[in-house]
């Protein structure tokens, strides 16, 4: 079994950052995400109350449920919501014009060389999606680069360390027709958690991207840690 984990595994992470997977199967996840994570959300929206004309960027904004709560939060701001899938960008669209907020947008982009002016945003943020980037430091430097000094950067993502009851909780919740709960389990342990980040590992690569003033924690009503720093 340890023989066949060490071959089916990577193959599962590479098939799980595939944008051709996301673009297929996106509307998928799109459907059972935010009730996993509405908390993570409403956290994050939370910690940034943006005043004036702010410019905001969502690294990874999938269908754009956080940007569009972003943006219905802090109404005089603008918010950008990049997605490296064209299928969730388009599904993005289509909430935006749904919820009717105008001070949103979304656009195709890869986080590792982004279409953006240096010092552009005053603020970036990022749920769920650095466990994808193939060169997560690159990435984490395009975002330094296009927030502008002084500006807040908040990054979650699933936490490695996450306990096995509370993965469990979270694939009953994921419920897929026809797939075991087991398995389910054994896929969100072992590819969507086991290949992502620590609170300690997140921080530590934000830190050596060059972003300063740093807190860190785990996001009590969900499996994520955050980090949360100044650029």
């Amino acid at each position: 079994m340890a023989t066949l984990n060490t071959r089916i595994i990577p193959l599962l992470t590479r098939m799980r950052d595939m944008r051709t997977v996301w673009d297929l199967m996106g509307s998928f996840y799109n459907r059972r995400i935010p009730d996993l994570i509405t908390e993570l959300y409403e956290h994050i929206a939370g910690e940034l109350t943006m005043h004036n004309q702010a410019q905001i960027l969502d690294a990874g904004a999938g269908r754009g449920y956080l940007s569009l709560l972003l943006a219905s939060r802090n109404p005089d701001a603008h918010v950008t919501g990049i997605d490296y899938s064209l299928m969730q960008v388009l599904r993005a669209r289509s909430y935006r014009r749904q919820r009717r907020i105008r001070n949103c947008s979304f656009r195709q982009s890869d986080i590792l060389s982004l279409p953006f002016t240096d010092a552009l945003f005053d603020a970036v943020v990022s749920v769920g999606s650095i466990k994808h980037w193939s060169d997560p430091h690159r990435g984490l430097m395009e975002l330094r680069r296009v927030i502008k000094p002084g500006g807040t950067l908040i990054i979650a993502e699933t936490n490695r360390d996450a306990s096995d009851d509370a993965l469990r909780t979270i694939a009953r919740r994921f419920h897929i027709p026809f797939v075991p709960e087991d398995l389910l389990f054994w896929g969100h342990r072992h590819v969507i958690f086991g290949q992502s980040y620590s609170e300690t590992t997140l921080a530590e690569i934000v830190r050596k991207a060059g972003f300063h003033h740093m807190e860190h924690h785990h996001v009590p009503a969900c499996p994520y840690v955050i980090v949360k720093a100044l650029s």
